[in-house]
């Protein structure tokens, strides 16, 4: 695996110079699903040659891309939506109490008068573990083997994720009021860095993680990569795009890293 350190050229997207020109798009243009479409095509073309896949895993591939794009957003809306409460009735008292702590997190994840260690708590708790949880049971890791195609699925499955957020923020937050270069960004690092995330999340499962017996098994094991994902999102909102971007560095060189330990654990290299 040692071509994954290529997605760290990724980053560099970051680093180009912000313009202020006024609006690059108007909210009701076409572009972003145009950008989408290029996104999709550069990154399943790059998953499949990182990922060293064959011709069926290539077609599997496709399918945790949809599977991430359509059921990983609405598992995290999901996530948002359900009351801790109907949570309890529906999936046990831990799975209540998780979604509670979610949704109390992001109460506070917006707040600049807390001290920048709440915020990234805040972030790591509703918005990195919901949604690395979200698109590691979009990818359904169990069943793929061996440890290189599980991560591939997580990596083709954070992708589609990235892919349906990216168009949802165009048109949501971008359109009419940014420059070109937020769509560079979102469309090429953030869908980059989802996928990397969720390959790391994919990895950090058991094998029992759809067991809600054992619920919060799967959680410990996923906090590591939400820490993260939830510090750069902070350190965004804070204005530490410098800080951010080594997290995100940081995130790329990880998944070489365990996937080599992982495939030596198991007797795969």
């Amino acid at each position: 695996m040692n071509r994954l350190w290529l997605p760290v050229l990724l980053c560099s997207v970051y680093f180009i110079p912000r313009s202020h020109a006024g609006p690059f798009l108007e909210p009701s243009s076409l572009w972003p699903i145009g950008f989408a479409l290029v996104s999709m095509a550069f990154f399943v073309v790059a998953g499949w040659w990182l990922f060293h896949l064959d011709p069926d895993a290539r077609l599997m591939a496709l399918s945790r891309l949809g599977f991430g794009s359509i059921g990983g957003v609405l598992a995290v809306y999901f996530l948002y939506g359900i009351g801790p409460g109907l949570a309890t009735k529906l999936f046990g008292a831990s799975v209540g109490m998780g979604i509670g702590v979610v949704q109390v997190a992001g109460f506070f994840k917006d707040s600049e008068l807390l001290p920048l260690w709440v915020t990234i708590l805040a972030y790591t708790l509703s918005v990195g573990l919901v949604e690395e949880g979200s698109k590691a049971f979009a990818a359904r890791p169990e069943c793929f083997h061996p440890v290189q195609v599980r991560a591939a699925m997580g990596f083709f499955a954070g992708i589609g994720f990235g892919l349906s957020e990216a168009i949802l923020y165009s048109y949501r937050n971008y359109a009419g009021s940014s420059d070109w270069t937020i769509y560079l960004v979102r469309f090429v690092l953030c869908v980059g860095s989802h996928g990397v995330m969720s390959a790391v999340a994919v990895l950090s499962l058991p094998e029992d993680w759809w067991d809600f017996d054992r619920i919060w098994v799967s959680v410990l094991r996923l906090l590591p990569i939400a820490l993260l994902h939830g510090t750069y999102d902070a350190l965004l909102v804070r204005n530490h795009g410098g800080w951010a971007i080594a997290v995100d560095i940081a995130t790329f060189v990880a998944l070489p890293l365990i996937l080599w330990w992982q495939q030596e654990h198991q007797g795969e290299v």
